[in-house]
């Protein structure tokens, strides 16, 4: 129970992580000091408790080392350089492997280093800061290729960190030498063996191949981006990086293996130091492996090796060393959700594992006990990190918890074994297909219509995950102790996730719908009472029909396809099979002419009437009044190095919808010199871009034309993009010219489907994630 655990440690580690957060603020030394000498002051009250005055003297004292730190780290030359941005020649140590990420359409390269030597026009000096280097085109792809531990001359711009950041600068690299010095032996030793590890792996599946080192060694090079977005609704995102609760489940796995060959006793023990330590080598000896390390240490306690009891102390004397050591830990998400899960582990895995016993083998108890305490205890952070909760989190993370050891293990046979490529990759194609039932749980459940739930903004959410978790304990200690009441807590799970639920009311009094499609475009304009005109289709039909059949549309009387671009006619072949809308408006230019011809066919094969948009074209649909602004067909398309064309979005059907009163203009993919052509047809033919609501050109793309905006008057400004897309949609340079004409900006990538409708009271404005 509870109330059994050593709970006496616990102020202390909570001081402990205040004090170090506190002090790593930015705050002004004096006014640390000032503070702490007051809470001292307080605090040491003889009438106080012993355990709060002791708390109190850990908050002040961890306070001030770690203002002390964060006051020496960013009052340094180098955070001086970087406050004037200067240009300066640097000699750095990468500290772990580099990571690429999408940005604006780029892609950057970002690495962890530390600082040997710095030269700038005025000084010269020895200073070991860490720092972060952010590179991008050739120099990025060096960098990437660059072995941790190999010291490089560098030349780049210092910039300043953000006050709370764990590093003294940032350098924006734009040269990178030939090496100094190698890397030491044991980095070159690792960067071998992970090497090695994705060498062995290259023989499996491409998804298994890319999951294996993710997990076993935290290689995230080969992970795509829907494996990502998939892994998080799913909330199995721990599984791509080193954790502490995969070190759990790989040395249950590993203890298990070796009590079923008859080892006992002390030899167990050292058999879990020695995985622990292979571990720690293996992953590189990086502060959030050893994290991963301490956390999955003591959550191994809490399970079986050790006295369980004593865990909790165990877990608070990890946060009273590991904080003082490293005060950026309090800083750390990372950290946060490591020590949130070993705290589950800790409290609720012993009497899960118990109660299942009674029903379960151990090791299947385990398996499921574990995973399921560590998602529960960290959907407070989760809810407050990502906006969202799981709902097929718990479901999943009990089915893939099986999987999760033997797969670490036979991961790090295939990396030891690198040496001998028969071994290792015999060992990797079975980590593989030990991955592969988690691939198929994360695909299946992420593919569930209420996979995840969205939580408030802001601390509201982390209130929503803790009224969620404590609930979620509380009904998983009573189900998991009867075998038909955990079935039909996994049924009830499910079926929550699978039954899409449109909230009470929704959309309301609507008269436009921009829906959440991704990173593509479909909008809705309401001209009946259950009829509409759509405008695109999206990417994929999924979205865009239950879009259509929530706002409770059962004809479709027109449709109308800006352009030829798989985001805008993606799901063209759903909508026209089941709507059978009577009226499609295309763009002149029918490129690229696959899509166009398929579109065609497919008006054929129903019976909808074609009609090529022009310039000046007026349609009365219901209470719709649709006016073609520009509808440009030029003599000749150029491609891309995407298979896209500026041309072809500059063909985009721009057009101003009128209904009951409220303008809306829908400008499809226009870059500059579409929305150029646009406003002088407009000119040239007495028409007007005025509306109430712009959809913002090309998804919110940073190339947009301030005259064009100008010429709208609009008031609100609506992106329809798809969340962390890779082309850096909407761009800044576009939300900063929609703040310039005074648009208020909603976006479906943040907000989900967007219904806006007037009324009495002015313009309603509802959203949904659907």
């Amino acid at each position: 129970m509870i109330q059994d655990h050593d709970w006496r440690l616990v102020p202390l580690a909570v001081a402990c992580w205040i004090g170090a957060w506190l002090g790593t603020s930015g705050m002004d030394t004096q006014i640390l000091v000032i503070a702490g000498a007051l809470i001292l002051a307080i605090i040491m009250w003889p009438t106080w408790p012993i355990w709060l005055r002791m708390a109190g003297l850990v908050l002040v004292v961890v306070t001030l080392m770690s203002g002390a730190r964060s006051w020496q780290l960013h009052n340094g030359l180098v955070a001086d350089l970087a406050a004037d941005e200067a240009v300066a020649t640097v000699h750095l140590r990468l500290e772990g492997e580099a990571t690429v990420v999408q940005r604006a359409g780029r892609s950057w390269v970002i690495a962890r280093a530390q600082t040997t030597k710095v030269f700038s026009e005025e000084s010269r000096v020895a200073q070991r800061v860490p720092i972060t280097v952010i590179a991008s085109g050739d120099v990025g792809q060096r960098l990437a290729d660059i072995s941790p531990g190999a010291e490089h001359e560098a030349v780049g711009t210092l910039a300043p960190s953000e006050p709370g950041a764990p590093e003294a600068a940032v350098l924006r690299l734009r040269q990178l030498s030939v090496e100094i010095s190698p890397p030491d032996s044991l980095n070159a030793l690792v960067t071998s063996i992970h090497s090695g590890l994705r060498a062995a792996t290259a023989h499996s599946p491409p998804e298994q191949a890319a999951l294996v080192p993710s997990l076993v060694v935290g290689d995230r090079s080969e992970i795509t981006a829907e494996i990502r977005e998939e892994f998080r609704a799913t909330a199995l995102s721990h599984l791509m990086a080193v954790s502490g609760s995969n070190l759990t489940l790989m040395l249950g796995a590993l203890l298990m293996a070796v009590k079923a060959v008859g080892v006992r006793g002390w030899w167990v023990r050292g058999v879990a130091v020695f995985g622990v330590a292979l571990f720690v080598v293996v992953c590189r000896a990086e502060p959030s492996v050893l994290r991963a390390a301490a956390m999955g240490v003591v959550a191994l306690s809490a399970i079986g090796l050790g006295q369980d009891r004593r865990s909790l102390r165990h877990l608070s004397l990890a946060v009273l060393v590991l904080i003082p050591l490293d005060p950026y830990l309090a800083r750390s998400w990372g950290f946060a959700l490591s020590a949130a899960a070993c705290a589950g582990i800790t409290l609720f895995a012993p009497p899960w594992i118990t109660a299942m016993e009674n029903w379960a083998p151990r090791w299947v108890a385990e398996a499921i006990a574990v995973p399921l305490a560590a998602q529960l205890a960290t959907t407070p952070l989760t809810a407050m990190m990502a906006g969202q909760i799981s709902i097929v989190g718990v479901i999943a993370n009990a089915l893939v918890g099986p999987f999760v050891g033997p797969a670490t293990v036979l991961g790090l046979v295939a990396a030891l074994s690198c040496a001998l490529p028969p071994i290792a990759t015999a060992a990797a194609w079975c980590a593989g297909w030990c991955v592969q039932p988690i691939l198929w749980v994360a695909h299946w459940a992420a593919a569930a219509p209420q996979a995840t739930l969205p939580t408030p903004a802001g601390p509201a959410s982390v209130m929503v995950g803790a009224l969620i978790a404590s609930v979620g304990c509380a009904v998983a200690g009573w189900a998991l102790a009867r075998r038909w009441a955990a079935a039909g807590m996994a049924v009830l799970l499910l079926a929550v996730a699978w039954l899409r639920i449109t909230p009470l009311g929704w959309p309301g009094p609507w008269q436009v719908i921009f829906c959440d499609v991704g990173q593509g475009d479909a909008t809705l304009l309401r001209v009946g009472q259950h009829s509409a005109v759509l405008i695109d289709t999206g990417p994929e039909p999924e979205a865009t029909l239950d879009c259509i059949q929530a706002a409770g549309v059962t004809q479709l009387v027109g449709l109308v396809l800006t352009h030829y671009h798989e985001d805008h006619v993606g799901g063209a072949e759903a909508v026209i099979t089941r709507y059978r809308p009577p009226l499609l408006v295309v763009s002149p230019l029918a490129s690229p002419a696959h899509a166009a011809q398929r579109i065609q066919d497919l008006a054929q094969e129903f019976g909808t009437q074609i009609i090529v948009a022009e310039t000046g074209q007026r349609l009365e649909v219901g209470n719709l009044s649709w006016t073609t602004i520009s509808a440009w067909q030029p003599d000749y398309v150029g491609a891309s190095q995407e298979g896209e064309s500026t041309t072809e979005n500059d063909s985009s059907v721009v057009a101003v919808a009128h209904l009951d009163g409220l303008a809306v203009l829908l400008p499809g993919d226009v870059e500059p010199a579409g929305q150029q052509r646009a406003l002088m047809a407009a000119r040239k033919a007495g028409l007007s871009l005025r509306a109430d609501i712009l959809k913002l050109p090309h998804h919110g793309s940073s190339r947009q034309d301030s005259t064009f905006f100008a010429a709208t008057g609009a008031r609100i400004a609506v992106v329809s993009a798809g969340a962390d897309n890779p082309y850096g949609h909407p761009g800044d340079a576009a939300l900063d010219l929609a703040a310039a004409h005074s648009m208020t900006v909603i976006r479906t990538d943040t907000q989900g489907h967007l219904a806006l409708g007037r009324t009495a009271s002015g313009l309603q404005i509802r959203n949904w994630y659907g």
